[in-house]
């Protein structure tokens, strides 16, 4: 069985080294991760993931305290990214951040903040959730010192790792239902209630794809996948999830969210075809396969994913865009038709890991900046892409119907 302690060093998140967000890169210098002068013992950076309110993406905080008395603040919520510098001091364990005059970041200005030890700093931000966008389930929270190595040596490993199991649950039959269903059993009852996790899409998202993943395990190794209505479930599994997504970009509002949004749907309108040829195949691994899914679907497909999260959800852009390439690249180069079962698989595997280890996923998160300069190129790219998807589609019914004609010709 796969260790679940080896997993919890490895599964999350790298995506600068890799692409996408590649032509802005970040530049950011590592903290300091040594305890600096007597008076100020908190020097380097910290941050935290919270949900934000039901239909404003995700919400992070990054403060970075520097010797001198300043502390820069980043915070990205609701499509929005603000940054500023404000004063800090510090008494016994008790840190006050100053408000500072005009300031578009007021969420410390009447907070309490106390030293736990030097990797968590308690926080209560003493106002009224509603008007910070914020649960008041968070208006309490840790900050997590955030060491950058170790958040780069994590995104990197999530990629290798995610690849490493996909690839044991081809090989091997009865992995992928001791991890599936077993383990995730196991996690049910033991671990997950206790992580913090209560926004029910979070639940709900889980537990779907889980399900998938074992479904597709059936459509493997059973008679399921000779039914026609197992191979439409595949399709309406891969529809609906980007419809959820879409509903969310729609939701924010902005351009390039609604850009991709449109990508979106005409993702799912695309994404259909060939369908009657889901099968597991004749091979040893005895793989589900997909034989008409295209490159071009796939590529524009993770192009839209990608932008999804990163439009709304960027502290999770770094570790998504990880999710998305451990399921292409196995697909694109080590067995060609089953992006949808390593799509599934590597999915749930991420989402069983963040909800086992919550706060070292949280702590160790590379966060993306982000800017209008990357987000409406990112956002045309992914419509252009799908749009693409559209024609190729068309045209493929114009050459089957040409062939068809023909076909029909030849007889008389």
């Amino acid at each position: 069985m796969i260790n679940i302690n080896v997993i919890k060093k490895w599964l999350t998140a790298i995506l600068c080294l890799c692409c996408a967000v590649s032509f802005n890169v970040w530049a950011q210098n590592d903290p300091a991760n040594t305890l600096a002068q007597k008076e100020l013992p908190t020097i380097g950076m910290y941050q935290i993931i919270l949900e934000g309110m039901p239909g404003t993406g995700g919400l992070s905080y990054h403060l970075e305290f520097e010797t001198n008395g300043k502390v820069l603040i980043e915070k990205k919520f609701n499509g929005r990214d603000e940054s500023e510098i404000h004063q800090w001091t510090l008494e016994g364990q008790n840190i006050t951040i100053h408000p500072l005059d005009g300031s578009a970041i007021k969420d410390f200005d009447k907070a309490s903040l106390t030293i736990i030890d030097e990797e968590n700093i308690q926080v209560n931000l003493n106002v009224p959730g509603e008007s910070l966008q914020i649960l008041e389930k968070d208006m309490e929270f840790k900050l997590l010192r955030w060491h950058s190595f170790i958040a780069k040596l994590h995104i990197f490993l999530t990629l290798i790792v995610l690849i490493l199991l996909n690839e044991l649950f081809r090989r091997f039959k009865w992995s992928g239902f001791v991890f599936f269903i077993g383990l995730s059993i196991v996690l049910s009852i033991f671990v997950w209630p206790y992580q913090g996790v209560v926004y029910w899409f979070k639940w709900a998202k889980i537990y779907s794809v889980v399900l998938a993943s074992v479904f597709f395990l059936l459509m493997r190794f059973t008679k399921v996948h000779e039914y026609k209505a197992a191979k439409m479930f595949c399709v309406f599994f891969l529809a609906g999830n980007i419809a959820e997504a879409v509903t969310q970009d729609f939701g924010m509002g902005f351009t390039p969210n609604i850009l991709n949004g449109v990508a979106g749907v005409l993702s799912i309108l695309t994404c259909y075809y060939g369908w009657k040829g889901i099968k597991a195949d004749d091979s040893e691994q005895k793989d589900m396969i997909w034989p008409q899914m295209t490159v071009l679907w796939i590529i524009a497909y993770d192009v839209w994913n990608f932008v999804y999260v990163y439009l709304n959800f960027p502290a999770s852009a770094s570790a998504q865009l990880m999710v998305i390439l451990a399921a292409t690249i196995p697909a694109l180069f080590i067995k060609k038709g089953t992006w949808l079962q390593a799509r599934a698989y590597t999915l749930a595997i991420w989402f069983m890991f963040y909800f086992t280890f919550t706060q070292f996923y949280e702590r160790n998160l590379w966060i993306f900046p982000r800017d209008e300069s990357l987000t409406y190129p990112l956002a045309v790219l992914s419509l252009i892409l799908n749009v693409m998807c559209v024609i190729q589609l068309v045209r493929f019914y114009q050459v089957k119907k040409a062939n068809k004609a023909n076909a029909q010709a030849a007889i008389t």
